[in-house]
């Protein structure tokens, strides 16, 4: 397996502005939306209108920076024994990367534009309108608990291959693998409890920085 080190750099550069812009996404937005579509978040939402719209745009851009940075990895890899394994696992984490980047979309559009929507309603009918908009915001709330459980799930067949390959520490290999499990079993435990998605967040996001620096540092793999 013989890769130049523009490739090396180009997969790590990838990882790195992945991880820049899920993280600063999500340290920008004004509020929290996707936790709970109310009055209050709706108003925050239209208060801060333009930073609320870019911090998804942003969030959703670093989702398919991942993406990239996790298909170019597998074609590093195609040449490895370990490309069945580290394939299986990018699949997985690439899909569910796409159906949170739905989630996300929904968040924002239903944010902007119910934002607004909501300072043209009398305030009789505000919250009347807020309710309307439940049952979708249940069924997208799903998406975004599929994204963060799916990609976890992904993790573990990554980290088995990292496991299984010398170019990498068998160390971030274990550590994949057991967040992966481990956040499977919390998110299934709790189905309903939020606060876990933004530690499985930063970790993917930490597990990118590390495989990019593991990648820049080799001249070939």
């Amino acid at each position: 397996m013989d890769q130049s080190s523009f490739n090396l750099r180009f997969t790590a550069t990838l990882f790195i502005m992945a991880a820049l812009l899920i993280t600063g996404g999500y340290l920008m937005q004004p509020g929290a939306i996707q936790e709970d579509i109310n009055l209050n978040s709706l108003a925050i939402a239209h208060e801060n209108q333009t930073l609320f719209i870019w911090s998804f745009r942003v969030l959703v851009f670093g989702n398919f920076m991942a993406i990239m940075a996790l298909v170019s990895l597998g074609s590093l890899m195609r040449m490895s024994s370990i490309h069945p394994i580290i394939q299986a696992g990018i699949f997985v984490c690439c899909l569910a990367l796409l159906v949170g980047s739905i989630s996300e979309a929904y968040f924002m559009d239903m944010g902007a534009w119910g934002g607004w929507k909501v300072t043209t309603l009398a305030q009789a009918l505000q919250e009347s309108f807020v309710n309307s908009m439940e049952v979708t915001y249940q069924w997208v709330s799903c998406f975004r608990r599929m994204s963060y459980m799916f990609f976890c799930l992904g993790l573990i067949p990554i980290g088995l291959a990292i496991t299984r390959d010398a170019s990498f520490p068998k160390a971030l290999g274990y550590f994949a693998m057991a967040f992966g499990a481990i956040g499977i079993a919390v998110m299934l435990i709790d189905d309903s409890e939020t606060s876990f998605y933004p530690i499985v967040r930063y970790v993917y996001c930490l597990f990118f920085v590390v495989l990019a620096g593991i990648l820049w540092r080799k001249d070939s793999f």
